[in-house]
């Protein structure tokens, strides 16, 4: 990625002030990012397979002020923090949100580990319901707050798993620090955006968190659960419903709601 293409990557974040590879600039990256560019999965549900390429990725969620899943939001992430100057990793997790920590589940979920100062931190935009919006640090078992939440990184024999407190302490992903190719992530896309049981290929699922809450879309139900703990649901059955709620909670424009039209009607 070019420098010209990192500053059009933080003036669609809002993102203001210097720059540097430093844990103060991956912080507020991590915050504003999630803010500005919302968990969408319109491609995989309308029949399209989101592209992995670079560049595509840059124009979609930044020229074209889309969103996307994990692997759409933490490669664009991750190209700009390594114009920026950071070392960054890819990895893949067995997603185990709502279940039990030891379930069964493929590597399908991607994220990032970030080295500072010879700190590693686990950095994920891409998880949607429960994204995290502040880097962890990854050998610290210890619950680390964030501005949305408490999360916890256990170990176990050598691997990792994410969990964040609501009430309890529930999983959300396992992974191991593992060499990740391009060709993984293709391969896991492709499944995720194509699979006939995937809930990304049957569901419209839609995510954004701010500093006063997380809001989240799915099966005709809009959820704001609050940061001072109220929680809204709120019906959305009709298409001019779900088109108005694109652009005024998600600031999805025009080119995101022409692709659901086919789909669910005018």
């Amino acid at each position: 990625m070019s420098p010209l293409q990192l500053q059009e990557y933080l003036a669609r974040i809002h993102y203001s002030g210097a720059i540097a590879p430093d844990l103060e600039t991956l912080e507020k990256i991590h915050q504003l990012h999630p803010n500005y560019i919302a968990f969408e999965n319109i491609d995989s549900y309308t029949g399209t397979v989101p592209s992995l390429d670079p560049e595509e990725v840059f124009r979609k969620l930044v020229t074209d002020s889309r969103g996307g899943y994990c692997y759409e939001q933490n490669l664009l992430l991750g190209s700009m923090l390594k114009c920026i100057g950071f070392k960054v990793e890819m990895q893949l997790g067995r997603v185990v949100w709502k279940r039990e920590e030891n379930s069964s589940a493929a590597r399908t979920h991607f994220l990032l580990i970030v080295t500072v100062k010879d700190q590693k931190y686990l950095v994920d935009c891409g998880f949607g319901t429960v994204t995290l919006t502040a880097p962890l640090r990854l050998n610290e078992e210890q619950p680390q707050q964030t501005p949305n939440g408490l999360f916890m990184i256990s170990q176990k024999e050598g691997g990792y798993t994410l969990w964040i407190w609501k009430e309890k302490w529930l999983p959300i992903y396992r992974f191991y620090l593992e060499s990740v190719e391009s060709l993984d992530l293709e391969i896991a896309n492709w499944y995720v955006a194509t699979h006939p049981e995937s809930g990304f290929k049957k569901n419209l699922v839609l995510s954004k968190v701010d500093e006063h809450a997380r809001y989240t879309f799915t099966g005709h139900t809009l959820n704001i659960r609050k940061e001072t703990g109220e929680k809204e649901s709120v019906s959305i059955e009709t298409p001019e419903e779900i088109f108005e709620m694109l652009k005024n909670i998600f600031r999805l424009k025009e080119n995101a709601i022409e692709m659901l039209k086919a789909k669910i009607g005018n």
